[in-house]
């Protein structure tokens, strides 16, 4: 957690939270302000209807947008409908209400509006069985006839009671709506027989106060009305009243009683009199009990005036009515930021919050814990034992896996020893909350709570998952004997399975000491128990979690009940045992005790009661709540938390049912509502009734409603969401809320022709504004910084999580398509809002869900297109534009979707990103290439799919685990090795790995828990010592050439000498051989495989075939461990085989060999390995079978399909592929030119393979991968993104997630996934050079960029991006040291193999080319019509023991420097000019100052540096000037000063000297400066390599504008410029590999852009418009500078693009858009 100040309660509470203790747990920080409106309801219902009209939503939009939470309103006197009269529940609700607005509610809670009416006084619903009795005792007869036939004795209540019957029990139909007349009699005839009910219990209750048997308190509660009853609960009785609660109270002056219509509804009336008896009441209440506990501050006071006109009205009242909300506002406003920030003075830290609402679950689920000792003391035994392994909990689902866990982690602390020991619980209900949904914040989220346990900085936790994994493991060695540690987590099933979380490579399989983990799951699904049983040795450590039992089922019942102060009778019981007997797994016990628990002891119970199965109670309960409460209204709300993706705030599920015409027009088919929304009174009801299983959790920051178990969630969407066009129907309207479709604006509805009628209506159509919120993408604060965009500060900002993560959902599932793409999918402002909260997975999920329902090609582009910029993306969204721009830019003619979302790039991108690419820059989807993994520092060598074809296992200097299915990494083990490894081999059972390294090392990893050992190569016969390290580019010795690995043992070979090893690197057996080892593999025995050659060959030695053998043997001295069989049987030993040549292969079973024989040249034949002939029981042999085909060509290798079905022989200009099928061969030829050659140290294997489905061969010829199609033996495909040699090629060896996959390493340090599906597409190349970029030169006037790499000089079309032409000095090839072009591009020079060059770049031919070795600098000068040659010759001595001596000291004689100018382009000399350097390293470049007045170079004058000054256009000397001024360092560059023909700058490591050539003086000092200046000499720039961008005026080096801090961003080279017209500085920092674009005239940051590779030069076309960047992979791309604030900017970006429109359009389509542009216009 961040450092800051508690105090001394603070901290105790949090330590006792971290430590995961159990007691005294502060409640969870709300995220809803709930407020409990009270009043009576007809005199209120002015300022109640103004409230919800105005104020409500006003406050709704305020909690959202300024503090993330949700508001509500609980007023309970609005929507009650006959339901809620019939089981005279409202009462209960009300308090219910109460208790949970004073729970969950942020500040406010509860709010009291009282006039001058008392209400209305209920009915008591339930009566003790005694005090009933002494009530009936002094009731007259008919009275206690009455009574005993409203009151039933329910004896299964603890006491018992008498309660209430039911409405309906007696008056049938007072709810039948179907027969309305019948209705109205029944409630006619309840209204009256209630009013005799009342009068009976309150004069027996006032007797028995008169005889002393009632208290006054006892009297009281048979006469008070339900709003005394809320406020005594609300405010009298409540705690902390001042900051929860306010009362208003309204006096009306002058009531006219007379007017007996509208005074009622103000003063309680009684026989048309005031009810005097009522009056005290609330004037006690009122006057009294309330100012008594509240003070004046929160009461507020309002008298007005009676009007003859309803009382009260708006009109009359109006000033009344708008302070009175306006009032109403401003309180509740104050009240909820004094909340917040009460909240937030405790620790609201991710990490506080989490552990906390996990610890609640815990005793939330263990208090309903029963029985099950045996499985809690194996747990015991396992926590106080001294296993190393994980513990697993599993069980089907139901069963009671989370509640066991909670009781495990309950108990827990009891199991060890009190003192001297605190013991620390971590536990974690995974998919409970956001930060237990992912494998990466689970970890970072545990790691936080154990650094504050043990003092670590949080600042240690690393961001990368793999690098966390191995983080989290260390941090579990930190726990001490004191406190030792437990963690528990549930339901692993749970977890996403996004960063490879389902194959458990995260799992410790091993503890620390002191340190144990509990988890459970879910047998079969995801394979996690599988995938636990062979990380965890021990069976001791699963332990099965089953069903109840019918006789635990019963105990857990009968104690449940208890609780309730329940019971049931023994024929209900007999019931309830005969269906334990059936069915006793816990999920179905709690139904049934949520069933019987309702049974009154007069109910009589049938067999239909009870259901059967859990499926069939919930439908039960379901049912009973829609006959309950309406089908229709509980059909819908249940629906549409079914229907949602992470669950529904209440406020939003009030919201969507307000805007359901279907719920509304049931609810008001007999009156108008003040306003049409959903009474809040209903869902309370619903909710009520379906106790703990719908629960609130924390999803995208709102508190969510949704369903607790996975079998509610699948019969609710069974029984609502079947039927598709209904399903859609929900999802649709979801979406429309999400949408904010209908915020602020009338949504029409249709009354009924009964409604019309019935409210004398002139019209059936209506419209009402629901008051559904906004859906903003993101909310503001401060509306004046969201204006700001890219610039505003992240702490105004807030995403709407909710929109973000239930919009797409919605509408995929609706089949909305078109909403879909132009509301999410490609939209620029969702997208990028999504990126920037949430993992990007979860963003690229959106998009493959639509392949469910609509396989769309723009939807796979542009889901393929992030997957490719996940790296970038995921580190910064703010890249969006670049990315996709950069990739999917070619389809823009042809993909209209995608058009409109690089238009949006392109115009709201531009708050986000002024950097935008010309043309395609980066690599595009819908071609083979699917990933290019790029996390390792060097080559990798050695690559494995493992995980079943989930991860791919990558070898450099470290292991890296990727994701096949994201790219994503899992994991990094870095076993800190000197080199890198170049030989990988993994297990069969792919638990661990062995690895040879290129300094003789070896390593043992285990793949399951990233434990590795490092070892040094032992030579035998060293005496057990290690073989010398070689230094540096050394070779060793006798170098380690490959591994192989069994299940339990392993061998290394060198040249002639092989080890094999136990997997726990115990030394078994070496072994010399004659001749080189070919290849080593291990059997179960373990028995050696070995191929050698069989003749001593030379390592630079050609031979025309390459001879060798084949031979095994025992390792003698094997454990007892190894992979013998138990058996008594002798071990069978297969007999060597001479006489082959060129190459091998065996099949797996080791029964086939196809090889080639000596006897028969290069036909390829089939030996078969059988029984010896005598001694066919302890040997075999491998003898001939047939040949397969004849063969001319000599093979170099030979590779099966994984199926065995294909051969394939790897020969000098193809592959020849046999079918075992057809017993026929077809022939892949490589193109002209490319040919398979053998180097190095002779492997039977070789980079080609096998598609899964054996439809394709692939090989890979240097940085080439070929694809042929077998069938035909067709080319079909290259691909070329390696730059560099390939060096592994792995097919998949089935069809992982259904992708037919191919995966490469290189030289060129990058991975690459390649789906072969997509092999026949067009790839999408990008035009790269073949080695990184040097220099480049621009010239706009033939919108020319040339660039050159070591050997290659092209020149690129800055219109289209690819290359016109190349500038050749040789068809040999050459090597080019420097270049320069003229700004005209009309001209260029070169520097090549020892020449120097000039062209006619037009003409692309040579005009001048002369003989000139070591050329250091070329450069341009007079009008660019002459250009300085400078080269060097080293100095050589007369006496050769002097230039030995000079070599041996490295310390050289001298140089001299010869500096010839030559005009362009004829290339006649025009001066030439020499002189010596002695003490300088490295020659200096020469320099022009402005406007070509001098030509200045550094020279050595009397042991000192001088500048010598001469005339350019003659070459003649001037003058030198001395550089012996105070400080002076040596110079590493000059610099041209603007504008100033007498100035240059010298630039040295500390400093820059602006020296006046002309006049010989120091003009100006500027520390820090390293030479950058604007085109107009009035600023420069400071950039340090350490960090930090500053403007500096250069007159006088004042610093004017700060662009980057002085932050510590590590010691890294920067390229930092001035755009030509001033208006930008472009920045790059090597270290995080970024582009950043300043504007010059405020600082502010227009452009951050993550570079592909890393840049070599950078620079500005001469108009400022773009920016020109060349790679370290070779690639040349130009990126448009567009500020959103500059119209110029943006008009040249859309005239550039509608030129690449235009030609890339057809003239057909050119004339279609024109006539479409004209219909427009029309």
């Amino acid at each position: 957690m961040p450092e800051q100040e508690y105090t001394e309660e603070q901290a105790e509470i949090l330590q006792h939270v971290f430590y995961g203790k159990l007691d005294r747990l502060p409640s969870l920080a709300s995220k809803i302000v709930r407020i409990f409106t009270s009043s009576t309801f007809t005199d209120t219902s002015m300022e109640r209807n103004s409230l919800m009209q105005h104020t409500y939503p006003k406050l709704k939009e305020y909690c959202r947008e300024k503090h993330g939470l949700e508001f509500q309103v609980v007023d309970m006197r609005w929507g009650v409908r006959d339901e809620a009269t019939d089981d005279h529940k409202t009462t209960e609700l009300c308090m219910q209400e109460i208790d949970n607005c004073q729970r969950v509610s942020v500040g406010p809670n509860f709010v009291v509006f009282l006039g001058q009416k008392y209400g209305y006084r209920p009915l008591p619903t339930k009566i003790e069985e005694e005090e009933f009795r002494m009530v009936i005792s002094v009731s007259s007869k008919e009275d206690a006839r009455l009574l005993n036939q409203w009151y039933k004795l329910d004896s299964n209540n603890i006491p018992s009671l008498f309660c209430l019957q039911p409405v309906s029990s007696i008056f049938t139909n007072f709810t039948n709506r179907a027969h309305p007349r019948l209705m109205e009699e029944d409630q006619s005839s309840w209204w009256e027989t209630m009013g005799k009910l009342n009068r009976a219990v309150r004069v027996a209750a006032l007797e028995l106060f008169k005889q002393g048997k009632f208290t006054a308190q006892d009297n009281h509660r048979y006469n008070w009305s339900v709003t005394e009853q809320e406020v005594v609960r609300g405010i009298i009785n409540a705690k902390d009243k001042l900051e929860h609660t306010l009362a208003f109270f309204r006096h009306i002056e002058n009531i006219n009683v007379d007017l007996l219509r509208h005074s009622m509804k103000f003063i309680d009336i009684a026989s048309k009199k005031v009810d005097m008896e009522a009056q005290d009441m609330l004037s006690d209440l009122r006057d009294v009990r309330v100012p008594a506990v509240l003070p004046e501050s929160s009461i507020i006071r309002y008298t007005v005036e009676w009007s003859d006109d309803d009382g009260l009205n708006k009109t009359v009242h109006a000033d009344y009515l708008k302070d009175f909300i306006e009032t109403f506002y401003r309180r509740i406003v104050d009240m909820i930021d004094e909340g917040v920030r009460k909240q937030n003075t405790f620790p609201t830290n991710r990490v506080f919050t989490e552990i906390l609402q996990q610890l609640h679950v815990v005793n939330n689920f263990s208090q309903d814990f029963q029985g099950r000792t045996d499985i809690l003391e194996r747990v015991r035994n396992y926590i106080q034992g001294s296993s190393k392994q994980p513990l697993v909990l599993w069980g089907e689902g139901g069963c009671g896996k989370s509640s066991m866990l909670a009781k495990i982690a309950f108990e827990s602390s009891s199991w060890f020893p009190t003192r001297h020991c605190t013991p620390i619980r971590v536990v974690r209900f995974l998919g409970t909350t956001p930060d237990s949904s992912s494998i990466g914040p689970l970890l970072r989220n545990i790691c936080q709570q154990l650094c504050f346990l043990y003092q670590v900085s949080e600042n240690t936790i690393p961001t990368e998952l793999s690098q966390l994994i191995n983080y989290f493991k260390r941090l579990m060695e930190k726990t001490p004997s004191d406190k030792p540690l437990c963690i528990f987590l549930d339901s692993l099933d749970q977890i996403s399975s996004a960063d490879g979380a389902h194959s458990m490579s995260w799992f410790p399989p091993t503890l620390p000491n002191h340190v144990k983990l509990i988890v459970s799951t879910l047998p079969g699904i995801f394979n996690i128990l599988n995938t636990l049983r062979n990380i965890i040795d021990s069976p001791e450590n699963f332990v099965q979690i089953k069903p109840l039992g019918e006789d635990l089922g019963k105990i857990v019942l009968k104690a449940w009940l208890a609780r309730q102060h329940r019971t049931i009778t023994d024929i209900q019981w007999a019931l309830v045992h005969e269906r334990l007997a059936e069915c006793n797994i816990p999920l179905y016990v709690k139904l049934v005790f949520d069933e019987i628990k309702l049974w009154k002891s007069y109910t009589k119970v049938q067999e239909k009661d009870l259901a059967k199965t859990v499926s069939t109670s919930i439908n039960k309960l379901l049912g009973r709540i829609e006959n309950q409460h309406g089908h229709i209204l509980v059909e819908h709300a249940l629906s549409y938390i079914t229907a949602s993706r992470s669950g529904l705030s209440e406020a939003e599920l009030e919201d969507l049912i307000s805007l359901d015409e279907t719920v509304l027009n049931d609810v008001y088919q007999y009156h108008l509502p003040p306003i049409r929304r959903i009474p809040p009174l209903l869902w309370t009801r619903i909710r009520n009734d379906v106790p703990n299983y719908l629960v609130e959790r924390e999803a995208e920051g709102v508190s969510v409603v949704s369903w607790y178990h996975r079998q509610f969630a699948e019969v609710s969407h069974e029984r609502y969401l079947a039927n598709p066009d209904q399903r859609r129907r929900y999802h649709s309207q979801m979406a429309d809320y999400f949408l904010g479709i209908w915020a602020g604006r009338p949504k029409p509805f249709q009354f009924t022709d009964n409604q019309k009628r019935m409210f004398n209506l002139s019209s059936t159509d209506g419209e009402a504004d629901r008051k559904v919120p906004a859906q903003p993408l993101i909310f503001t604060v401060n509306k004046g910084a969201a204006a700001a965009g890219a610039n505003a500060s992240s702490s105004a900002i807030r995403y709407n999580l909710r929109k973000l993560s239930e919009l797409p959902f919605q509408l995929i599932l609706s089949e909305r398509d078109d909403d879909l793409y132009h509301h999410v999918l490609f939209n620029y402002d969702f997208i990028h809002a999504k990126l920037s909260c949430m993992p990007l997975n979860s963003c690229i999920y959106d998009y493959e869900s639509t392949f469910e329902y609509n396989h769309d090609k723009e939807v796979k582009l542009m889901s393929d297109a992030l997957r490719l910029s996940s790296s970038v993306l995921a580190a910064d969204p703010n890249n969006l534009t670049c990315q996709i721009i950069g990739r999917l830019l070619p389809f823009y003619v042809s993909c209209r979707k995608i058009a409109s979302f690089i238009d949006q790039c392109e115009n709201i991108g531009l708050h986000h990103m002024g950097l935008i690419p010309a043309f395609n820059t980066l690599a595009s989807p819908g071609g083979p290439l699917v990933y290019s993994l790029e996390a390792h520092q060097f080559a990798v060598y050695g690559l494995e799919v493992v995980s079943s074809g989930q991860h791919l296992l990558t070898v450099s200097n470290k292991f890296i685990v990727f994701d096949l299915s994201s790219g994503d990494i899992v994991r990094i083990i870095d076993p800190k090795i000197e080199g890198i490894m170049t030989y990988l081999a993994v297990a069969p059972d792919q638990r661990y790995c062995v690895t040879t390294t290129i300094s003789n090392q070896y390593i043992i990893c285990n793949l399951l828990t990233g434990e590795y050992i490092l070892r040094d190569y032992q030579v035998p016969g060293n005496g057990g010592k290690n073989q010398p390290k070689p230094t540096s580019g050394q070779q060793p010795a006798d170098p380690l050439l490959g591994a192989a690995v069994s299940n339990a043992h392993f061998a290394l070979w060198t040249s002639q000498m092989y080890q094999v090893y136990t997997n726990k690197g115990e030394l078994l057996s070496t072994q010399p051989t004659r001749y080189q080892i070919i290849q080593i593999e291990l059997l179960p025995g373990p028995e050696v495989e070995i191929v050698c050659r069989s003749e001593e060959i030379k390592a630079d030695q050609e031979v025309a075939r390459d001879r060798m053998t084949i031979d095994y043997c025992f390792v003698a001295n094997s454990d007892s461990s190894a992979d013998v069989n138990d058996s008594a049987e002798p071990r069978c030993l297969t007999g060597g085989h001479k006489n082959i040549h060129s190459a091998l292969i065996l099949t797996r079973d080791k029964r086939r060999m196809y090889t080639c024989c000596e006897i028969n040249d290069n036909n390829v034949e089939v030996y078969i390995n059988k029984p010896h002939p005598v001694n066919y029981t302890t040997e075999r042999i491998w003898a001939f079978d047939h040949q397969l085909f004849e063969n001319k060509d000599r093979i170099f290798a030979f590779i099966l399909s994984a199926d065995e079905n294909y051969l394939m022989a790897v020969t000098f200009k193809g592959f020849k592929i046999f079918s075992f099928r057809s017993y026929l061969w077809k022939t892949c030829v490589l193109p002209g030119g490319v040919r398979n050659i053998i180097s190095g140290t002779k492997r039977l294997t070789y980079t080609a393979a096998f598609s899964h489905n054996n439809r394709y061969c692939i090989a890979c010829v240097k940085s080439t991968v070929f694809v042929f199609e077998i069938e035909w033996g067709e080319l079909v495909a290259s691909f070329d993104s390696h730059f560099g040699r390939i060096l592994v090629l792995k097919g998949l060896s089935s069809g992982s997630s259904g992708n037919n996959y191919v995966i490469t390493t290189g030289m060129d340090k990058t991975t690459k996934v390649w789906n072969l599906e997509n092999a026949r597409e067009k790839d999408i190349s990008i035009t790269q050079l073949d080695k990184a970029i040097e220099v480049m030169h621009i010239s706009t006037d033939t919108q020319i960029i040339m660039a050159q790499t070591r050997t290659q000089l092209c020149l690129f079309d800055m219109k289209t991006g690819f290359i016109k032409g190349q500038l050749i000095a040789s068809p040999h090839g050459s090597i080019y040291q420097c270049t320069a072009m003229c700004t005209n591009g009309l001209f260029a020079a070169a520097a090549e193999s020892g020449n120097f060059v000039i062209w006619d770049v037009e003409e692309r031919r040579i005009t001048f080319s002369t003989k000139i070795k070591n050329i250091f600098q070329l450069f341009l000068h007079t009008a660019e019509t002459m250009v300085l040659v400078l080269s060097f010759e080293p100095i050589t001595a007369a006496n050769p023991a002097q230039v030995n001596n000079a070599n041996s000291n490295n310390n050289p004689l001298g140089q001299t420097i010869r500096a010839v100018t030559y005009a362009i382009p004829d290339g006649d000399m025009v001066y030439e000019r020499s002189y010596i350097i002695k003490r300088m390293l490295q020659p200096k470049k020469a320099i022009c100052t402005a406007e070509d007045t001098y030509l200045l170079f550094i020279e050595e004058k009397k042991n000192n540096d001088v500048l010598s000054v001469h005339d350019p256009i003659t070459g003649e000397h001037i003058h030198n000037v001395k550089l012996t001024y105070s400080g002076y360092k040596d110079i590493i560059s000059m610099v041209t000063i603007p504008k100033q023909a007498h100035l240059i700058g010298l630039i040295d490591a500390d400093k820059g000297v602006v020296v006046n050539v002309r006049d010989r003086k120091i003009h100006l000092t500027i520390p820090k400066w390293s030479g950058q200046i604007s085109s107009d000499g009035k600023y420069g720039l400071y950039a340090p390599t350490r960090g930090g961008l500053e403007i500096f005026e250069f007159r006088n080096g004042k610093v004017v504008r700060t662009l980057i801090g002085k932050v510590a961003e590590g010691v890294y080279d920067v390229i930092a410029f001035f755009t030509p017209t001033n208006k930008h500085v472009i920045y790059y920092n090597k270290g995080k590999r970024t582009i950043r674009v300043f504007r010059t005239i405020d600082g502010q940051q227009i452009a951050d852009m993550k570079c592909p590779a890393k840049v070599r030069q950078a620079m500005a076309t001469q108009d400022g418009q773009a920016l020109v960047v060349g790679y370290e992979d070779g690639a040349v791309q130009m990126f448009l500078i567009v500020d959103r604030f500059e119209p110029s900017s943006i008009a040249a970006l859309k005239q550039w693009r509608q030129f690449q429109l235009e030609s890339r359009m057809d003239p057909a389509q050119l004339e279609n858009n024109d006539k479409q542009a004209d219909i427009d216009r029309a």
